[in-house]
């Protein structure tokens, strides 16, 4: 990663390539902070048809906050249906959606042998949603602890969730949280960004 961009200038780019959607609202940031909401329209069918893909727009919409980081150095964690054209290297352990790296995300750790500077997470939100994949519910704690391991310092974590995992604050930096609301009878969720800042033991 050659240079890391303020909060301000994330926010920035965001807001200047979607102008329809930051004039009514606009991604907000200070020098410790990123913050906003997202409506992500009145969109009721996934494009693939998978359960649980990316909302409409989602990734458009986070690639502008990380304009500097090459498509090389993007890893997507529970990337289900996820184009092999997309942006990044794709993580899932369903072999039916051909990833890059083929297993259960517990051995993550193990299976990627080098570190990214973005890692976009969209993990199952309940025992529920992990049913309809065939496995058990993800430990959120320890997948983010796993995941800051494969990430380089200065580099982020985009998780989106309904919970927010446990942290260490010597380790990651909560530097942004962006609601979701994607139309009605959908749930709400929140992406949390957390930056890198030291590579010692969790």
């Amino acid at each position: 990663m050659s240079e890391v961009l303020t909060l301000k200038a994330r926010a920035e780019n965001y807001n200047s390539t979607f102008p329809k959607y930051s004039s009514q609202a606009p991604l907000v940031a200070t020098e410790r902070w990123l913050y906003g909401i997202w409506m992500i329209g009145n969109n009721y069918q996934n494009k693939n048809k998978y359960y649980g893909e990316y909302p409409p727009t989602y990734l458009k919409r986070m690639y502008s906050l990380f304009p500097e980081i090459q498509k090389d150095n993007i890893l997507h964690v529970f990337s289900g249906s996820l184009s092999e054209d997309e942006n990044g290297d794709r993580f899932d352990i369903n072999p039916n959606v051909n990833p890059t790296y083929l297993g259960d995300v517990k051995e993550i750790k193990t299976l990627v042998k080098r570190q990214y500077s973005l890692i976009l997470c969209d993990p199952p939100y309940s025992d529920e949603d992990a049913l309809h994949y065939g496995v058990p519910m993800i430990n959120r704690n320890i997948c983010l602890k796993d995941l800051s391991k494969i990430t380089k310092v200065q580099g982020f974590i985009g998780w989106l969730d309904q919970v927010e995992p446990m942290y260490k604050k010597e380790i990651l930096q909560l530097v942004g949280t962006i609601g979701i609301i994607r139309s009605t009878n959908h749930r709400v969720r929140m992406v949390f960004i957390w930056q890198k800042i030291s590579e010692q033991e969790w």
